[in-house]
């Protein structure tokens, strides 16, 4: 929920709020992300969904973002494993899924935007496990992101 709400409103918002925000999202058929199980327990998250749908993201003054109202390009902003289920090699699986996901949703290219190395936070997931499926580095000279690269997968 974060990066699809200004920051400050999302701060403003507080749990509940933002809470209700995400299920609007849900309850109108809007691409939100994709659940992991495993043994039939939800064990990993991944937000995938159309570019524009991220305010921060489109926003950003830190990454290159171009044509930031392209329907067809799809970012994966955030990756999460549940405690006793991390080391399982669960994040390829869900990158790979969510890619799989915009490809039938009518996406040309995904984006991500992972941190280069740990220590980082990441909750945008590790540039290794992108490069592992299939993503490339963009336009690394003109990020000016210190710990986070842009990654991009055409299909």
């Amino acid at each position: 929920m974060a990066r699809r709400l200004p920051s400050a409103q999302v701060a403003h918002n507080g749990s509940e709020e933002n809470r209700a925000a995400l299920e609007g999202f849900v309850q109108a058929s809007m691409p939100v992300g994709l659940i992991g199980y495993v043994d039939a327990r939800p064990a990993a998250w991944c937000a995938v969904a159309q570019r524009p749908e991220y305010y921060a993201i489109v926003h950003s003054r830190t990454l290159p973002i171009d044509h930031p109202d392209d329907e067809s390009v799809w970012a994966i902003n955030c990756l999460f494993v549940k405690s006793g289920y991390r080391g399982r090699g669960l994040t390829l699986p869900m990158v790979e899924a969510a890619v799989e996901y915009a490809r039938t949703s009518g996406a040309r290219l995904v984006e991500a935007y992972p941190v280069k190395a740990m220590p980082g936070d990441p909750g945008r997931g590790v540039l290794g496990t992108f490069l592992d499926a299939g993503f490339t580095p963009y336009e690394e000279d003109r990020t000016r992101a210190k710990r986070n690269v842009v990654v991009r997968r055409s299909l």
